[in-house]
């Protein structure tokens, strides 16, 4: 919900945004760098900036393509 009600509010500002997963081979470094403890643990980035041209428009495959449902 955060990431939701970030996006929501950087748009309004006019501002791009990009939710991505966090990849761990990064985590340490990261955690130096930006003094997180150790307590906490990286799942995810949002990097934002200006919108420079719109979102392209995506495809996706039939959901019956990319999910199975297994035990019914």
């Amino acid at each position: 919900m955060h990431q939701y009600a970030m996006w929501t509010e950087l748009r309004t500002l006019n501002v791009g945004a990009n939710l991505q997963h966090y990849n761990p081979l990064v985590d340490e470094d990261a955690a130096k760098a930006y003094a997180i403890p150790d307590s906490w643990e990286l799942v995810a980035q949002m990097p934002f900036g200006n919108i420079v041209a719109p979102a392209g428009e995506k495809t996706y495959q039939p959901v019956s393509e990319r999910m199975k449902v297994l035990g019914l």
